[in-house]
């Protein structure tokens, strides 16, 4: 093997490890869930869909949040969070309910 395909090799490995840690975090840093605030209580809301296919239902899951629910984006605090704003969510499931570990408000 000469030195020009050594460095080919090692120049192609070094491309997919780089190309393998971005996509790594790309997966680990996207949303679990995005959609819109809807039926917003007073420690939970309804997650809607921005788009629905009429032929198939919606989900819409229930998503819980507290004091300690890391809020960043349009707003500053998890209390002004309002209806209708588009969110990205990140939960945690516990005992099969939906915990927000942090909300990004992404358009009001």
């Amino acid at each position: 093997m000469t030195n020009r395909v050594k460095k080919e090799i090692f120049l192609l490995s070094l491309l997919l490890i780089v190309a393998l840690v971005l996509l790594s975090i790309w997966y680990i840093t996207k949303p679990d869930h995005y959609g819109i605030v809807g039926a917003l209580e007073e420690s939970k809301f309804i997650l809607y869909p921005l788009k629905v296919d009429p032929e198939e239902e919606a989900y819409t899951p229930e998503i819980h949040f507290s004091e300690d629910t890391k809020v960043s984006g349009k707003i500053s605090t998890i209390f002004d969070l309002k209806e209708n704003q588009e969110v990205k969510v990140w939960i945690e499931t516990v005992d099969g309910q939906h915990f927000a570990k942090k909300i990004v408000v992404t358009n009001e």
